[in-house]
């Protein structure tokens, strides 16, 4: 035979191997409504769920402490995120499912471009008929029904990596769809305002700049650097900004402490950490067991471990093969290359609190997805082949179910974490906080001590711990977790919980004491007011409580504590 290889376009019709009748052009009609109730069903579970963790201290739960619209768009950083955020809270209060409908419906769209994206990059790499439309549309299922993504999906505070992944890939796909190979002014400003879109929405969305220069790499007609010379209108800018943009999030990242250099290990430690954290990822992806939302992942310090150091040479032999077989399999050679890129935000030199997090992948996925689709566009289709496939988005749906039902409460969530990593402080820390929430005091108790010999006890903890024995009635407990806590950090929050314990207790000389302490470090927050109101109020000087309550007000006009002693004030001055 001259050609051995099989033409997966004129594959002989037979009983054992009938070509499936997929239109070449498109997707059928059904496909991605199929798609989108597998979604629903995979979702549903969540749409309902409380604010959690991380969703409690999102800037717009803040808006007695002043900040709006206009205060978000001066800061920059994350501003649509915060803003789509605060009209959420504007248009339904507390009432959490308009925000997860959100959320899931940003997804549905993100898959839909995830189709069209490896689409456009099945039929460059020269792929044609049906296999591109199984390969794209198969690619496409599992971004929107793999467990991974649930974190991204199924949690209010990640509405940044839906939003920023919505404006990256719609930047990636008009790129993609224009029809001339020099980029013109009109499609690079385009593509320019979709990307700066995408970085007030999350900065990660920046890296999608690395994904275009690739394309450009592999794809263009001429040699490979002449796309990227000819599209300088595009590239330019990206490179300006892009530096200013680092620059600017890395200041205030190690401002605000959650990144930089203000925490307690070194670029190079995080560094040496992230070459073992992205093959966690990948395993993540293709066997997701071990899930969790707090991994509670361990920093390595430099110069690193056995493994980090096979981590490391495992990134440079994924690199080296992407390089060398870039012609025979150029779409995984790309996708290995694009999946490093858009994590090297987060997986780099830029220290971040947390090392591991599964939302991250969210956008790095698509890179892993052009592997599967490289060898899914290869195959011989029939109707066994994508009986399987449809098989295995149903156990994905299955899965993701599961999996989004611990977003119903906090107290599944940690449990659930806890359950998979015994030893993580912090789960063990908020999974005693929510026994607490839920009054079940004793196993409070329990998960407080277990976090306290894990570690030495932070502030936060102590001032949770002790609110957690006052529930106990174990008073002396209380005030010793609180004396400890303003050893650590002098702030108001341990002072004016000190406050309303000796409040509750009836001793009124030592709960304003306290309370007046709170008042010397931070005179806006409300319920200090509130505490020391009602302090006032049980000891009969109510001129002073209805001036407190007032004052809180003032800070906090919804605070429905300062509203009731107002009124219970005035009442007992025979006010109306």
């Amino acid at each position: 035979m001259k050609n051995s290889k099989r033409n997966t376009e004129n594959v002989p019709r037979s009983a054992a191997a009938a070509p499936v009748s997929i239109p070449a052009a498109g997707l059928p009609w059904w496909a991605p409504l199929t798609a989108a109730i597998l979604a629903l069903i995979a979702y549903f579970p969540a749409l309902n769920g409380p604010f959690l963790f991380d969703d409690l201290s999102l800037p717009m739960m803040s808006r007695g402490q002043g900040i709006n619209y206009t205060e978000f768009l001066r800061r920059g950083v994350r501003a649509l995120t915060n803003i789509s955020l605060l009209a959420d809270r504007d248009m339904w209060a507390m009432n959490t499912t308009p925000y997860h409908v959100e959320n899931f419906l940003l997804h549905l769209v993100n898959a839909l471009l995830v189709y069209f994206i490896l689409k456009a990059l099945l039929e460059r790499a020269g792929r044609a008929g049906r296999g591109v439309v199984v390969s794209a549309g198969f690619g496409a299922a599992v971004f929107l029904l793999h467990p991974l993504q649930t974190e991204a999906v199924a949690y209010i505070a990640s509405r940044s990596e839906v939003l920023s992944v919505f404006f990256s890939f719609a930047a990636l796909l008009v790129f993609l769809r224009r029809k001339e190979a020099e980029v013109s002014w009109a499609h690079a400003i385009l593509v320019l305002l979709l990307i700066g879109l995408g970085a007030l929405s999350k900065e990660t969305a920046v890296a999608m700049a690395g994904v275009l220069l690739l394309t450009d790499l592999y794809f263009h007609t001429g040699s490979p650097w002449e796309g990227v010379v000819k599209n300088w209108r595009l590239y330019a800018p990206l490179l300006a900004g892009g530096l200013a943009g680092g620059v600017f999030v890395y200041r205030l990242a190690s401002h605000e402490g959650t990144a930089g250099s203000s925490l307690s290990f070194s670029p190079l430690d995080y560094l040496f950490t992230q070459f073992q954290v992205v093959w966690v990822y990948v395993r993540l992806f293709v066997a997701p067991y071990g899930q969790n939302l707090d991994h509670g992942f361990p920093i390595t310090k430099a110069p690193g471990n056995v493994l980090s150091w096979l981590g490391l040479l495992a990134i440079v032999a994924a690199v080296g093969a992407a390089f060398v077989w870039r012609k025979k399999y150029p779409l995984a050679s790309l996708g290995v290359l694009t999946f490093f890129v858009l994590l090297t935000p987060t997986s780099s030199i830029l220290p971040i609190a947390d090392p591991l997090v599964e939302r991250r992948v969210y956008f790095a996925s698509i890179g892993l997805l052009l592997i599967v689709c490289e060898f899914l566009s290869r195959w011989t289709l029939n109707g066994a082949k994508v009986a399987g496939l449809a098989a295995l988005a149903a156990v994905l749906t299955v899965l993701t179910m599961f999996r989004s039902d611990l977003y119903t409460s906090t107290q599944a969530m940690w449990v659930e974490s806890v359950k998979e990593n015994p030893k993580n402080y912090r789960a063990q820390f908020q999974l005693a906080y929510s026994y607490y929430e839920k009054g079940e005091c004793s196993k409070s108790l329990e998960h407080y001590k277990t976090a306290s010999q894990l570690q030495k006890p932070d502030y936060r903890l102590l001032v949770d711990w002790a609110l957690a024995l006052d529930c106990a009635e174990d008073v002396p407990g209380a005030i010793a977790r609180l004396q400890e806590a303003t050893k650590l950090e002098n702030t108001s929050t341990a002072w004016s919980t000190m406050g309303m314990i000796y409040g509750k207790r009836n001793q009124p000389e030592l709960a304003l004491d306290a309370l007046n302490h709170a008042l010397q470090l931070n005179r806006r927050d409300a319920m200090i007011w509130v505490y020391r109101g009602n302090v006032y109020f049980t000891m009969g000087r109510h001129e002073q409580a209805l001036s407190d309550f007032e004052a809180a007000l003032h800070r906090d006009p919804e605070n429905p504590a300062a509203i009731q002693g107002k009124a219970a004030a005035m009442n007992a001055l025979g006010r109306k």
